[in-house]
């Protein structure tokens, strides 16, 4: 029987803040390389943060006390790894960060189209002379039986570069695969996302049932 993989993605943000393989549930694990502990002149960066913020609220002034929150934020976000997070199965691509429809399970037919949801964070977010940000993110993903045989798969079948005005934390990837000719049975699709800015990359697990 002829075997047929293929894979998709989208790419959607807001500017705020804001598979056990049974048919009632699904299983997404997360696989992130490994990030060096802070110490030293590094927390010391944090504890002034901090302070400033403390000292921000003590005289009520919560503008500027969410602006030395906000740098706190982004401290955390250039020492973290890549964190692929809210990873879930979902009904179709048009999402928007935090926004969409959940599967009820993680069941497909033969040929149905899979979309798996996440929101990257610990990405490197670059400045540009023009004062716009920039940031980008590959992607390669493997089909994997469950006795651990690799079925196929592609590197690099996602190239998503963004450019905007403000640097978006707030970002949310759909990828939608579509298998075809595999026999019923379970097996987990296995993501890769990789920061194209920086070595940070991240991997996470799911899996599918095919009926």
């Amino acid at each position: 029987m002829k075997r047929f993989l293929a894979a998709g993605f989208s790419l959607l943000f807001l500017f705020f803040f804001f598979s056990d393989c049974s048919r009632q549930s699904e299983k997404t694990s997360e696989i992130t390389e490994p990030a060096t502990s802070v110490s030293g002149p590094a927390m010391e960066a944090y504890d002034s943060l901090y302070q400033s913020l403390l000292a921000e609220l003590k005289d009520s002034d919560y503008l500027k006390a969410l602006e030395k929150a906000e740098a706190i934020r982004d401290k955390v976000w250039e020492e973290a790894p890549l964190i692929l997070a809210n990873v879930r199965l979902v009904k179709g691509q048009n999402n928007t960060y935090g926004v969409y429809e959940p599967e009820e399970d993680n069941v497909y037919s033969d040929g149905e189209t899979i979309y798996l949801y996440l929101e990257p964070a610990g990405y490197k977010i670059t400045k540009n002379e023009d004062g716009s940000y920039q940031f980008r993110f590959l992607a390669d993903f493997q089909l994997v039986a469950e006795d651990g045989e690799i079925l196929g798969g592609q590197e690099r079948f996602a190239d998503l570069p963004f450019k905007s005005w403000h640097p978006n934390k707030e970002v949310a990837l759909t990828f939608n695969y579509n298998f075809s000719g595999f026999t019923a049975g379970n097996y987990k699709i296995i993501t890769t996302v990789h920061d194209a800015n920086s070595d940070k990359r991240a991997s996470t697990e799911t899996w599918i049932v095919i009926e």
